[in-house]
């Protein structure tokens, strides 16, 4: 079971928004899924919850991550975690645990200079995982701007972190389809954001495909 976590420390970068999209595309590809919540605020279970459907596994986790994973390894091809805004014990065990973590971080220079918190967790977490592949994802950016690509810039070179290619702008469609525990790729097939998110899927297969 490959798992990919969503980690930063800052609040309000999309992580609930963009690990349940993520998770949903998996699940639409007929591909076996289980998400992670690891977070008190419930964000992406209760979301799931609304659907009708069985399309996706969402478990409350927030202790004994691990061995939830161990549980539920030999049913699911990829699981997903969803962290809290805050350093705290089961932060740490999601990212050494993981395949892949991506750190979502918005356009402004507050939040690129907040990440370097999740950072150094990273850092040290490989020292017990040292196969762990990280990357750095724009989200909830104003497309096409220079701004967001001087910011990116400066990301990437202040971190030494990969850049996904793919960036999550700051649409109105995902926040409406979560109204309905749906993806953007549920409702929106000719909308910008169900592009962004067909891509993001792309990228982290080919990732975790990759030795």
């Amino acid at each position: 079971m490959k798992v990919i976590s969503l980690a930063n420390q800052k609040g309000g970068c999309g992580k609930s928004t963009i690990i349940m999209n993520l998770a949903l595309n998996f699940a639409l590809q007929k591909k076996r899924v289980i998400l992670f919540d690891t977070d008190p605020q419930q964000s992406s279970y209760e979301t799931i919850q609304v659907r009708e459907d069985k399309i996706l596994k969402v478990v409350a986790v927030y202790s004994d991550l691990y061995q939830a994973l161990e549980k539920y390894e030999p049913y699911y091809d990829y699981a997903f975690i969803d962290t809290p805004p805050h350093d705290n014990e089961i932060v740490t065990i999601s990212i050494v645990c993981s395949d892949l973590v991506i750190i979502p971080v918005q356009d402004s220079p507050l939040d690129i200079r907040s990440t370097r918190i999740t950072v150094e967790l990273i850092r040290k977490a490989k020292e017990l995982n040292p196969d762990l592949k990280t990357y750095c994802l724009l989200s909830r950016i104003q497309p096409q701007t220079i701004l967001a690509k001087e910011l990116a810039e400066i990301l990437k070179n202040r971190y030494e972190t990969e850049l996904l290619n793919t960036q999550i702008s700051n649409r109105v469609a995902y926040k409406y389809s979560l109204i309905y525990g749906k993806s953007v790729n549920e409702l929106y097939s000719n909308d910008a954001s169900n592009t962004e998110i067909n891509n993001l899927s792309e990228e982290i297969l080919a990732i975790l495909n990759s030795k």
